[in-house]
């Protein structure tokens, strides 16, 4: 079982409701993006990062970092990257809360499975106790002052947060 925070649960339940959909994995011309995340030369272990685009007709995408900082972004299937665009960026992590969890394989949940973790989700709003693990500013599309350009190829970037 992997430990997961209230904002990374909260992506992941966004992509697992879009990837329900039955024209998900139809047509959507996704290319290979990761990257890594530091906090003042550190890695960031456990943060959600993530691509909000710029343009209407573009689509979000989302991944967490490892222990070396290390994230891939998922759009529509786990790990598949990102559409071509321009995107506002975001990094959180927080602390606190109730502690979610969520099979290995999220493609292979049950139906009963999937409510459980979604009853567990609606359950966050209900704690007073969540903390920011990194400034508030990297979790505000616009003030975290973080962009990246998608283009087709492999894409790789590098996100250096400072604690000032």
């Amino acid at each position: 079982m992997v430990r997961l925070s209230w904002k990374s649960v909260i992506c992941l339940a966004a992509l697992a409701i879009f990837a329900g959909c039955p024209a998900a994995g139809t047509g959507v011309a996704t290319v290979p993006v990761s990257g890594t995340v530091t906090l003042d030369g550190t890695p960031v272990e456990g943060a959600s990062v993530a691509f909000s685009p710029k343009s209407a007709d573009g689509r979000a995408a989302a991944g967490v970092t490892d222990a070396s900082g290390r994230f891939t972004l998922t759009t529509v299937q786990s790990g598949d990257g990102a559409l071509p665009g321009s995107y506002a960026v975001t990094v959180s992590k927080m602390s606190g809360g109730p502690a979610i969890t969520r099979p290995e394989d999220a493609s292979k949940i049950s139906p009963e499975e999937g409510k459980a973790f979604m009853e567990q989700v609606q359950q966050l709003g209900k704690t007073s106790s969540v903390t920011d693990l990194l400034p508030a500013k990297y979790k505000s599309a616009a003030d975290s002052g973080l962009t990246a350009e998608v283009k087709k190829g492999q894409n790789d970037f590098t996100f250096p947060l400072t604690s000032q």
